[in-house]
């Protein structure tokens, strides 16, 4: 399988900030990380709240700036690309969808530039990939939380974007409804072939939809693998403890 991602001893460090007299200190959030995902291959980032994944996430789409290290796509350094111009496409925790747009113009909000009858087909398409066929003229204020995520990936996958980033987008629901679309989830990105990361801190999630994980603690990737080799040779203590072996 060959690196379509390649991070390279990646930095994230937040300034020192004050308040009144109260100064706090720089926060390094991640550590000199190196990872690469396969083409077609989907990376979990798991660990603790605070542990640095998401500000990983986060660089990679450059949305945080990077104090030090390289993020490579395809063997190109895209540190200097900005986020629109990246081809990378994003789900966040809460969706983030448009109240004022209906279904189908939250999804087709990536896809101006298409004629509007290939706009609507590829509306329609990511619809019934994402099982909410139908729904195009419905309000997102209408919908449940688990539709609310479906449309929110259907909106990232409609540009069809090289690379998906998932910042936690399950977390925000249920447990029942997050197992039943965590395996939904990983369905649809293994028959795109999608290449992605992945963020979550919860480990069923991890191993239904990623074929590796890395744990993250402090700020640094401390395990890369499978999660049934992690289970079997977790190289450290840190990481034994957070998969409570």
């Amino acid at each position: 399988m060959s690196a379509a991602l390649e991070v390279a001893d990646l930095s994230v460090v937040y300034p020192a900030t004050s308040s009144g007299t109260r100064r706090s200190a720089r926060v390094t959030a991640v550590d000199r990380v190196s990872l690469t995902i396969g083409d077609g291959e989907v990376l979990a980032l798991l660990g603790p709240s605070g542990c640095g994944k998401s500000s990983l996430l986060r660089a990679v789409a450059g949305l945080e700036p990077v104090a030090g290290g390289t993020v490579r796509w395809a063997g190109r350094d895209v540190i200097g690309t900005p986020v629109h111009k990246r081809g990378f496409g994003m789900v966040f925790q809460d969706g983030q969808l448009f109240p004022f747009r209906d279904v189908a113009g939250n999804i087709a909000y990536g896809l101006a530039d298409l004629p509007r009858t290939e706009r609507e087909a590829r509306v329609s398409e990511v619809l019934e990939l994402v099982g909410l066929p139908g729904y195009g003229h419905r309000a997102v204020t209408t919908l449940s939380g688990g539709q609310a995520q479906r449309v929110a990936l259907a909106r990232s996958l409609a540009p069809r974007p090289r690379l998906l980033l998932l910042d936690e987008p399950l977390s925000a629901l249920d447990r029942a409804l997050r197992e039943s679309l965590s395996q939904d989830l990983a369905s649809i990105l293994r028959a795109q072939g999608m290449t992605a990361l992945y963020v979550t801190h919860d480990h069923a999630e991890a191993e239904a939809v990623a074929d590796r994980v890395g744990v993250m603690v402090a700020g640094r990737l401390l395990a890369l693998g499978t999660m049934e080799g992690l289970r079997e040779r977790p190289g450290h203590e840190e990481v034994t403890r957070f998969l409570g072996l």
